[in-house]
């Protein structure tokens, strides 16, 4: 379940209600990338590594920090696996 979910550019944003840190969002729905994932906090891709978002997505998630972030600390969070 979302937290928050907003849409852009025909790609959804969410932050879910169960997950892992560092803060992040999910972003699907994007043609070329499909789903992935952006640090809160530098507002750039982490996976998979070195994409870039579409200009409309970017500017939404940027534009929406704040609020994203104040639902990011609502999550209820569970170690990461290590490998």
């Amino acid at each position: 379940m979302a937290l928050i979910r907003l849409e852009a550019g025909g790609a959804r944003i969410e932050v879910w209600e169960v997950d892992h840190g560092p803060p992040h969002c999910h972003v699907t729905g994007l043609e070329k990338a499909g789903n992935v994932v952006v640090d809160l906090i530098t507002l750039r891709v982490t996976r998979p590594h070195g994409l870039a978002l579409p200009p409309v997505v970017a500017r939404c998630i940027r534009g929406h920090q704040a609020e994203l972030l104040e639902a990011w600390d609502r999550v209820i969070s569970y170690p990461e696996k290590k490998e």
